[in-house]
């Protein structure tokens, strides 16, 4: 955050400040009326562009914009009523539905981009795949593995199950996708999370700082990565696709990106190790149980094999 061009923009809207909060990208300032706005700096989007493409839609659940220029903008602060996260979580999955019902188009898409798409994920399975494999052949070289090692090594079929099936999942997704000529493009919020939505009067969805346009599966994809393991995500993902249904290619491309393992990076603490092993397993078994409760069921064959 640059403090001084947040400085300069609250200045202009507001030259006698009562008070400053600072809470992460944001100056939240009292005006002596007493009165709360909210200051941010422009500089991923230019939110006016988003604020006048999103009116243009009939999508209105945006915070009252008071004032912006080049530097920034600054909005009016809307008490948040106490709302349990989960019901949160469940109204931005609603209204992310809603979003992407509103600003959803079809773009032409080359085979090129197919092509590109199937290289870079394909790329990616095959260097996750020998991270693994070497990770699993240094840990069995040795004479003792530590508890996160033995963990990984007790559970690492899991890893290979998964990448498996992302491969088999990626030629199917290309051969539907090779055969299309067109994509559908949203807007994304690209930033969705329960401390996002404010409830007063109305539902307000902030921080549209990264908004961009993409196929409508990478909102889903980042709020599952991030709280993959506090909300039931199979029953917001049956409220996504009630309100925004995909298309078939979409959840294909959609679950192959969940289905990814991460990279474990192992530090001097074994506490810290074991977690992140824990949680690496726990990630998998959590989407494989999204998967099978939600898509698998409409596929003919089935290549996973993950048992929880």
């Amino acid at each position: 955050m640059n403090n001084k061009k947040i400085r300069n923009v609250i200045k202009k809207q507001c030259p006698l400040v009562k008070k400053y909060e600072f809470c992460k990208n944001a100056v939240i300032y009292t005006d002596l009326d007493g009165r709360k706005f909210v200051a941010k700096e422009n500089s991923q989007n230019n939110i006016i562009n988003t604020y006048n493409y999103l009116n243009s839609r009939g999508f209105g659940y945006l915070p009252r914009l008071i004032y912006y220029d080049n530097d920034g903008y600054v909005y009016e602060y809307v008490n948040d009523s106490l709302t349990p996260k989960e019901q949160k979580v469940s109204d931005i999955i609603k209204m992310d539905s809603l979003l992407h019902n509103k600003t959803v188009y079809y773009k032409d898409i080359s085979l090129d981009e197919v092509k590109e798409i199937y290289e870079n994920l394909s790329m990616k399975i095959t260097n996750v795949f020998a991270y693994y494999d070497d990770l699993i052949t240094m840990i069995e070289s040795k004479n003792y593995a530590s508890p996160s090692q033995y963990l990984l090594l007790r559970n690492c079929s899991t890893i290979f199950s998964c990448l498996n099936f992302c491969k088999k999942e990626l030629d199917r997704w290309y051969e539907i996708a090779s055969n299309k000529n067109k994509k559908r493009e949203v807007l994304l919020h690209n930033n969705l999370d329960p401390d996002h939505l404010v409830r007063g009067s109305d539902n307000i969805l902030i921080s549209w700082d990264y908004a961009t346009r993409d196929l409508p599966i990478y909102d889903f994809v980042k709020l599952y990565k991030n709280n993959f393991n506090k909300y039931d995500f199979s029953e917001l993902y049956k409220d996504y696709i009630k309100g925004f249904p995909l298309l078939e290619e979409e959840k294909i491309l959609m679950f192959i990106i969940l289905f990814i393992p991460r990279k474990i990076r192992f530090n001097s603490s074994e506490l810290k190790n074991t977690i992140e092993v824990g949680r690496l397993f726990n990630y998998l078994f959590t989407t494989d149980k999204l998967f099978m409760e939600n898509e698998a069921k409409n596929s003919k064959k089935q290549y996973h094999d993950i048992k929880e």
